[in-house]
């Protein structure tokens, strides 16, 4: 079995839950076009599954899911939660939905289909984004997807003198895509898979439509490590390799 296949022991979670300006969405319920996916490898051989997605009023979300976390963490798909049970990592349960939902395959044999390409990709030293060869994964390109995104008010975060990532104490506000379904027939890919109804877009529609999540440690009152760069044992981008594809 490889690295990237999830053991016989781990059920896939669903990541479907009700719950409770600018460029960003409103947090809402959204029927959209994917523009682009491509992987990315830190040098801790972390990888993300890089999405960018545009809606009908012109305006695109990024977002990044951590697939496979660093050599740190045993380069591994899941890890064990604090109840002692395997789990997948959030990352990689939010790419899975993604790929169900557009194309009703599960994520290791769609980013296996993956091809090198140039795309423009942000660089920290040269501070702008720039032609860059990364592993596309063009089945999943020019797709109709239906997500719901919520606004998250996040920390700032940056490195300190052990390499963690803590709070600076000022905050931002992002997108979150937090699951994804059919454009077609409005149902979730938990939906699709298990041949149920189409109600979740709905529901979770009537709870959290503009509605901003503030999940910063000034409103928790910790200064807690919470960056996705700190869970991956992840550091600066590297360039694609062979292993992206293992």
């Amino acid at each position: 079995m490889s690295n990237w296949e999830l053991p016989a022991d781990i059920e896939m979670p669903s990541i479907e839950r009700v719950g409770g300006g600018g460029f960003l969405w409103d947090s809402g319920v959204y029927d959209a076009t994917v523009k682009m996916v491509y992987l990315d490898q830190t040098e801790s051989d972390a990888v993300s599954f890089n999405i960018e997605l545009l809606n009908s009023d012109g305006k695109t979300l990024e977002e990044q899911f951590w697939i496979l976390n660093g050599k740190a963490k045993g380069n591994q798909t899941w890890y064990t939660n604090k109840s002692g049970k395997k789990v997948p990592i959030p990352g990689y349960v939010s790419a899975d939905h993604l790929c169900r939902a557009v194309l009703g395959e599960n994520l290791d044999p769609v980013r296996k289909t993956a091809e090198n390409k140039t795309v423009s990709v942000y660089n920290k030293e040269q501070g702008k984004k720039v032609a860059t060869e990364k592993p596309v994964i063009t089945n999943l390109l020019n797709k109709a997807v239906k997500v719901a995104v919520q606004q998250v008010i996040v920390d700032k975060t940056a490195k300190n003198g052990n390499g963690q990532y803590l709070p600076t104490g000022e905050t931002k506000t992002i997108n979150e895509c937090k699951f994804f379904g059919s454009v077609e027939n409005g149902k979730t890919a938990d939906e699709i898979t298990k041949n149920q109804p189409a109600t979740m877009f709905t529901r979770w529609a009537e709870k959290n439509t503009g509605v901003t999540i503030n999940k910063s440690a000034a409103k928790s009152k910790k200064a807690t490590n919470t960056s996705a760069a700190s869970i991956m044992d992840s550091a600066s981008p590297k360039d694609p390799t062979d292993s992206l594809f293992k």
